[in-house]
């Protein structure tokens, strides 16, 4: 083959028939050059493959050895850019999107390249098929982790675009939480009143502060802990940390063995009931009834979240069983955002509870002694533990029950307060204050205006148009009259 311009590559006749060329496209970890094999049938297919690779590169596309998979960039993000940079419950939270949801259906297509390229009609058909057994807004931020996912691998040259920017998402409508009504709530405090955690309810409906806030908070302290000042004038709470359950993390050298013994690998077996016309004839157990027929879900699991899902090849999970696990269990962790550090007056109703609390707290610590908690926390239990926020939940849904109220999540606590702020008169920009949100739009999605203050509104409005000379505007007839002149 004739002599290549300068600059490019020689493309040349191998022994095996075959034309080849060898591009240096950049540098290994370990400092040596990083050269890319390309080959074909003739010296033209080389050429047009090294063309494809120079646009690669020239429009921010890696070129570097083969392209990532789909699953292998997404792994690498959760663990390396994830977890380091964003909060424990957004890994969390992604971790599962990921693994059970987006590696399945498109984790075999590759980020970038001349092959196997991830292209957008891909992601549409992996919408299209969880669309089926997935909720619009779980769909959503499935592709909301996705879209940010190709997004930093873009920015760093692993892919040469975002799929996700060349398609429309998902059809959703966001889910509001509903605040309790002025009644309902009423109701609440009335029951949670003659509770014996009555500060701990208290301090999420009339301040609004999340659950990992109220069960951090410490009697006294510096700067770095959660705490009360209930002698100060006036007595201020101190927002800086918040208790939170982490999950356990193997400890072992080889995670995938420790974790083998335990993995599900087969599905639960089938639940039985009666299939014959007289059940008292029939034996006792209708496992062993002849005409017996499968029920619904398992023996074994019951509940809303019915059978775990089985576990994959290699699965390095159930780290709570694990002889050496660590990093699991309650941990006091940094807030949210900055803007969640704040300072808090308590009203008095509040700081008279938490005194009666903390004297009915010093009793239980002289009976437990040496094995109470030394962090000094505001709640713990009779033995003197921080409260788990799993228990926490279950109080709070024994609370509704015993008070009338529909069932709720306790984050409805925080909407009601931000409600009952605003149904008040504070301002909008005080309640952002007082909740710690970062962007006032997150505030005003968490209150829900009264249907007192909307009517309100409507007589304030009816009042000015029908006072005076407005009123022969509304008069009945007067749009046909000037309809017939």
């Amino acid at each position: 083959m004739t002599r290549q311009p300068n600059g490019r590559q020689s493309i040349y006749l191998g022994k095996d028939k075959r034309w080849h060329c060898y591009v240096t496209v950049g540098t290994k970890p370990d400092g040596s050059l990083d050269r890319k094999h390309l080959s074909g049938q003739s010296a033209g297919d080389v050429s047009e493959k090294l063309t494809a690779l120079e646009e690669q590169r020239a429009r921010g596309g890696s070129a570097a050895g083969r392209p990532d998979t789909v699953e292998a960039w997404l792994r690498h993000w959760l663990e390396n850019v994830v977890r380091p940079r964003r909060a424990y419950k957004t890994h969390e939270a992604y971790r599962p999107i990921v693994e059970l949801h987006i590696i399945p259906h498109i984790g075999q297509w590759r980020l970038d390249g001349l092959r196997r390229r991830l292209e957008p009609e891909h992601v549409e058909a992996m919408y299209a098929k969880l669309g089926k057994t997935l909720a619009p807004s779980y769909l959503l931020q499935v592709h909301r982790v996705l879209r940010k996912a190709l997004k930093d691998a873009t920015r760093r040259g692993r892919a040469g675009r975002n799929v996700c920017d060349l398609i429309d998402p998902p059809a959703a409508r966001k889910t509001k939480i509903r605040a309790h009504t002025l009644f309902e709530a009423q109701a609440i405090i009335r029951e949670a009143a003659d509770d014996y955690m009555a500060p701990r309810w208290l301090l999420g409906i009339l301040l609004g502060l999340r659950q990992g806030e109220v069960l951090g908070l410490h009697w006294s302290g510096n700067d770095t802990v959660s705490r009360l000042d209930l002698e100060a004038d006036p007595p201020m709470l101190y927002e800086v940390k918040q208790l939170q359950r982490r999950a356990w993390q193997h400890g072992c050298d080889d995670p995938a063995a420790c974790a083998r013994p335990r993995c599900r690998t087969a599905p639960c077996p089938p639940k039985y009931r009666h299939g014959c016309q007289d059940e008292a004839t029939c034996r006792k157990l209708a496992h062993f009834c002849p005409a017996r027929q499968v029920a619904p879900g398992c023996s074994t699991h019951r509940g809303k979240r019915g059978c775990p899902p089985l576990c994959r090849p290699g699965c390095t999970r159930h780290a709570k069983a694990c002889p050496k696990r660590t990093g699991g269990g309650l941990h006091e962790v940094d807030l949210k955002s900055e803007k969640s550090v704040r300072e808090l007056v308590l009203p008095p109703v509040i700081v008279d509870y938490l005194v009666a609390w903390r004297e009915r707290q010093q009793r239980e610590r002289a009976k437990v002694g040496l094995a109470w908690d030394p962090r000094g926390l505001v709640f713990t239990t009779s033995a003197g533990t921080p409260i788990d926020p799993r228990r926490d939940h279950d109080n709070w849904e024994k609370l509704l029950v015993r008070a009338g109220v529909a069932d709720s999540r306790l984050h409805a606590a925080r909407h009601t307060a931000g409600t009952l702020m605003v149904a008040t008169g504070t301002d909008i920009a005080v309640v952002q204050e007082m909740l710690g949100q970062s962007d006032i739009r997150t505030t005003r999605g968490y209150v829900d205006i009264a249907n007192d203050l909307k009517k309100q509104a409507v007589d304030r409005v009816a009042a000015a148009l029908f006072d005076g000379a407005l009123a022969g505007l509304l008069q009945p007839g007067t749009a046909t009259t000037r309809g017939r002149k």
